[in-house]
This record gives C-alpha cells, sequence and structure tokens, in this order.
C-alpha cells in the first residue's frame, strides 16, 4: 500500500511529531505532540514552506545542519506543502517523503520498480536513464563524494543538479565532507524503498571506485543479482586480484606487496622474485593510470615505492602498501565483457581495443585505441583469458573490463600469452560502449548492463564484429603551464569525427601528458580503417598550444593501465 503525504486529510487528528528536516529546516518551529486541527497544521506547514528552498543555501536557517544529513534530491513540489514554493529542485533529508517527483502518476497500490546508479558520469548515465526508462524504472543515483560544484568537468563529477537535468529522477547524497558509509547508505534506500513504494532491483557500479561497494550494497538491500561476494575485494584490490586469477590456474605477473617507508625493501623483493628492471611500481586501488610508474633502476623503485607507501590512494583511502611487479612485454589490449546467467557461456566478450602508445622522454604516453574484431582468430586466446579472469574474481552480472598484455606470434599469426594488467567489474570508461554501439550492429550495451544487473534476459547480437573502425585518440599538450590560446581545437572538421572533449580551457594549467587525466583532449573517431588513421595523424599534430611557462614537474613513469580507458 503506498504511503500517506504528511498533509493528506487521513493523518489529520493522528499524533505528529517533528521530523527531521522540520528541524533542520524550520528549527523554531516546534510542532507540539498533541492532536490538532487542519488549521493548525496549515499554519506550520506554511511556516516550513516559507524556509524550504531547493539548493542549500541562504535561504535556511541554519544552513551548516542540513549538510550534515544525507540528503535526496529531486524535482518536484516542495515536499512540505501543496501550497508552498514552486521550485524545479529540491534538497531534502534523505528519509522524508518526497511529495509529487516528476514524471510519476498517482501512487498505484504496487511497487515501482528501480534502480541505483552508484557514482555516476553524466555520458554513461545519459544511456542508462534511457534503457532503464524504456523497462518502466525509477532510477536513482547514489553519490558518496557529493559535487557542491567547486569540482571541475560536471561531466564525470556531477552535481545532483546537473544529474537531474539529464533525466535522473532522484539523487542520494551522505552528508558533505562525510566518508561514504555503504550500511547506512543501504538503512536509508531501504527507508526511501518503503516510503515511495519503490522495488529495488539492482545496483549498478558507474566507475572504478565504485566496484567493490555496489555489490555490497545490492546485498545489504536484499537483492541476490549480485557478484560473488566472497571475491568483492579481489575485484577492486590489484594484489588479491592477482591471487584469484593465479588460483584458477591463469598466468599473472610476479607481484610483492612492499610496506617499507623508506622503500628499502626493494632489493630483497627483486631478488626474491628474480626479477630484471625495468619494473612496475603501483598503488594496489589505482584508477586513471594514477600512481603507476616504470622504474628502470634501483633508485626509481625505492623513490616511487615510498611516495606510495606514505601516500592518500586515488580513491581517498590511505595507501597500506605498494604493489611491485614484473614488467610484461608486450602489446596493450583493453577487453570489454558482459556477465550474466542467461548468455550462453555466463560471460560473453564484446569488443577488444588495443592500445597504441609512444616512449617519449622516459615515459609512456598514450597515442589512441583502436576496435579490432573480437571473433578474429589473431585474438582467439585473449577472448578466452579475459572470460577466464572474469569467472576467477567473481563477475556474474553486469559489465566487466579487462586489461591485459599479449605477445604477437608471427609463425602463427595470433597474439599468445595473455597476462592480466587489472580487471574491473564495471562499464568501461572512454566512452567505449557507446562506441561499440555505433559500430557493431544489433548491440545495445548500456540495454544489457540494465537488463543484467535486475536479472533480466540480455539481447545479443548474432556478431560481435564491427562494421566500422572506431578510435579513442589521445590529444596531449608538450608544454607545461598556464594555457594562453589553442590552435586545431575544433576537432569537427576531421571527416571522421564521432565526439570530443576538452580537458583544459583557457587560463587552466596544462602540463605534458603523463596519466589519463593530464591530456589536453580526447577524440572519438567511427569510419573506414585508413580514414580514420588520417584523421589520428591530423588531430595530434594539428593541435597546438601557447602557455604561460610555469616550472617543470618533476619527471616521473607513467603506465596506461587505466580506469577510463
Amino acid at each position: 500500500m503506498s504511503p500517506i503525504p504528511p498533509n493528506s486529510p487521513d493523518r489529520r487528528g493522528h499524533l505528529r511529531g517533528q521530523s527531521i528536516s522540520e528541524a533542520i529546516l524550520a528549527p523554531q518551529a516546534v510542532v507540539p505532540d498533541v492532536i490538532f486541527d487542519a488549521k493548525e497544521e496549515d499554519e506550520i506547514s506554511a511556516n516550513l514552506a516559507e524556509h524550504h528552498h531547493a539548493i542549500i543555501g541562504a535561504e535556511f536557517k541554519n544552513p551548516n545542519n542540513i549538510i550534515k544529513q544525507p540528503t535526496l534530491a529531486t524535482l518536484g513540489d516542495t515536499p512540505f506543502a501543496h501550497d508552498g514554493d514552486k521550485l524545479e529542485h529540491h534538497r531534502v533529508v534523505a528519509t522524508e517523503f518526497v511529495a509529487n517527483p516528476v514524471q510519476f502518476e498517482a501512487p498505484e497500490p504496487i511497487l515501482q520498480n528501480a534502480l541505483v546508479l552508484l557514482d555516476p558520469r553524466i555520458p554513461d548515465c545519459i544511456h542508462l536513464i534511457e534503457a532503464g526508462r524504456k523497462r518502466g524504472l525509477m532510477i536513482m543515483a547514489v553519490v558518496p563524494k557529493p559535487n557542491d560544484g567547486s569540482k571541475a568537468l560536471i561531466d564525470f563529477y556531477p552535481t545532483a543538479e546537473a544529474l537531474l537535468e539529464v533525466g535522473m529522477h532522484q539523487v542520494y547524497e551522505p552528508p558533505f565532507g562525510s566518508k561514504f558509509d555503504v550500511v547506512e547508505c543501504a538503512a536509508n534506500l531501504k527507508t526511501i524503498e518503503a516510503q515511495q513504494n519503490l522495488r529495488f532491483l539492482g545496483v549498478v557500479p558507474c566507475r572504478e571506485s565504485a566496484v567493490d561497494f555496489s555489490d555490497i550494497l545490492g546485498a545489504l538491500l536484499g537483492l541476490t543479482v549480485v557478484n560473488d561476494l566472497g571475491l568483492a575485494s579481489a575485484r577492486r584490490d590489484k594484489g588479491l586480484m592477482k591471487v584469484a586469477v593465479a588460483n584458477a590456474g591463469l598466468r599473472v605477473a610476479k607481484y610483492a606487496r612492499l610496506t617499507s617507508g623508506d622503500g628499502s625493501d626493494v632489493i630483497k623483493a627483486i631478488q626474491e622474485l628474480d626479477l630484471e628492471y625495468p619494473v612496475v611500481v603501483k598503488t594496489p586501488r589505482g584508477m586513471s593510470t594514477m600512481d603507476v610508474f616504470i622504474c628502470n633502476n634501483e633508485e626509481e623503485a625505492k623513490t616511487h615505492t615510498a611516495h606510495i607507501v606514505r601516500s592518500v590512494g586515488p580513491d581517498g583511502r590511505r595507501t597500506q602498501y605498494a604493489l611491485l611487479e614484473e614488467f610484461i612485454k608486450g602489446e596493450e589490449f583493453a577487453i570489454n565483457l558482459v556477465a550474466s546467467p542467461t548468455t550462453p557461456r555466463g560471460v560473453q566478450v564484446t569488443d577488444v581495443w588495443m592500445y597504441h602508445k609512444v616512449y617519449t622522454e622516459g615515459f609512456v604516453c598514450l597515442t589512441f585505441h583502436v576496435a579490432v574484431d573480437p571473433h578474429d582468430r589473431a585474438y582467439a586466446s585473449l577472448v578466452q583469458y579475459a572470460e577466464g579472469v572474469c569467472r576467477a574474481v567473481g563477475i556474474k552480472y553486469g559489465m566487466a573490463h579487462v586489461e591485459l598484455k599479449a605477445e604477437f606470434n608471427p609463425k602463427s599469426e595470433r597474439w599468445v600469452s595473455p597476462v592480466m594488467i587489472e580487471v574491473g567489474a564495471r562499464l568501461a570508461g572512454g566512452r567505449k560502449a557507446i562506441m561499440a554501439s555505433q559500430t557493431i550492429p544489433g548491440w545495445y550495451p548500456f540495454d544489457a548492463i540494465v537488463d543484467a544487473h535486475c536479472g533480466f534476459p540480455i539481447r545479443m547480437p548474432p556478431s560481435f564484429r564491427p562494421s566500422k573502425k572506431a578510435v579513442q585518440c589521445y590529444i596531449p599538450s608538450d608544454k607545461n603551464g598556464i594555457l594562453k590560446s589553442v590552435e586545431g581545437d575544433d576537432f569537427d572538421r576531421l571527416p571522421t569525427h564521432n565526439c570530443h572533449v576538452m580537458l583544459r580551457k583557457i587560463g587552466d594549467k596544462v602540463v605534458r601528458a603523463r596519466d589519463l587525466m593530464s591530456f589536453a583532449a580526447y577524440v572519438w573517431l567511427i569510419g573506414d580503417d585508413e580514414d580514420v588513421k588520417r584523421d589520428v595523424k591530423r588531430a595530434r599534430e594539428e593541435f597546438k598550444v601557447e602557455v604561460e611557462p610555469i616550472a617543470e614537474e618533476p619527471e616521473r613513469c607513467a603506465s596506461p593501465a587505466s580506469d577510463a580507458s
């Protein structure tokens, strides 16, 4: 049965205590715990509406208290009075009932199916919202680290208002400045589920940092469509990841955990593993190629190990150790998969991307990713290996993204000896799913991820062979400084142009590209093979920047293992 709004006639004459949001929004309005008539209730509602505002701001009497509460942002009328302010955005205490949410009809005595998007990004969630709408789902975003508008790149770190404007129904945010508590979040979502007559069907992780939380949150919500909880840490921690994959009988790089704050345990680890330089030193819970170093000597390895052990990782957590790994020769690939019990093998490769890199000034720098044919026999061992990796870390529902290295055997004309770099139980970044949907006939990856996490059968195409060549091109800055002017940023002049995004604007600081977030721009191209190759070259060579020089940053060697790739 649907909940009754606080000011409905059915509740008049009942005892009613002061709600949480009433205490925060209008602390001077004390609601006596006695029976009162309709006139008295109207007066109290008007008092609440007088101080209600959709965006947390000066109109609140005590804004310092409201930001200490988990909040729910939505569209529609004020939740406190039908004759109150008519505002576009509303942010209320998460466990308060929200009246008249946008696009919802009067509640029926049945449950409304809902889907949670955990830590979404605008480019992907637009398509996920559309897929959910076609299935009649209410879509709720859970944002572990709210953006109050101070962070740049709203598409990648969206505010609640930005998410609502692209079609999200509701946005749950924990208190500003607090550490995300998955147990508290689950408890609040269960309260919201009861108040709004919802039934959550699934939780979709939308970026690397959400992977380990998503299945735990789903289990706390009582869902059965979750990945193996016993391997949740192995889907995020790169050390435990290697243990799980090795236990499945698949090859992994030699590695050691280093805990010394001065890097002194590097020498012993290299001797015990019988390694030679170069070696890789990385943070165990990294993303977006941050804190990944290729070290050519003992001094570099010690320096970067000490840096990682003493620092906070890219995900905001204190790093307990650094990983030292064998440097694997060969070319790097990203292999994307979908997992569902409704697929023939439980895990199915959907698209394969080959990374192209250049080595310059001691750095490994990405140039472009190109999609290849997963049905080509040359990639058969990579496909088989990637599927095995997903099973090894317990991925049973949703998307997966495996990064590995392999060597080409000219005699057999096949890529052989694949070795995992990492695996992510989430949708690949870099618009790869979008590009796959535009080049693989009959493949709808965003429909597939929603269906997989809801436990619905997945619609599969007859083949995953791409009809056109898809490329993601990385546009670097070759200088350090404050950006003064740019030439060649009109990427839509390229005949195969599909999309692009500028990561820097005039007045921003730019650096020579080291990791994924240090590039000046990304460009996506779709077309025939030769045309795409031509436009990749033009996009990179014709892009010029003028800067106001600043001090050079200390050099370091970064590897292109990626969250956004």
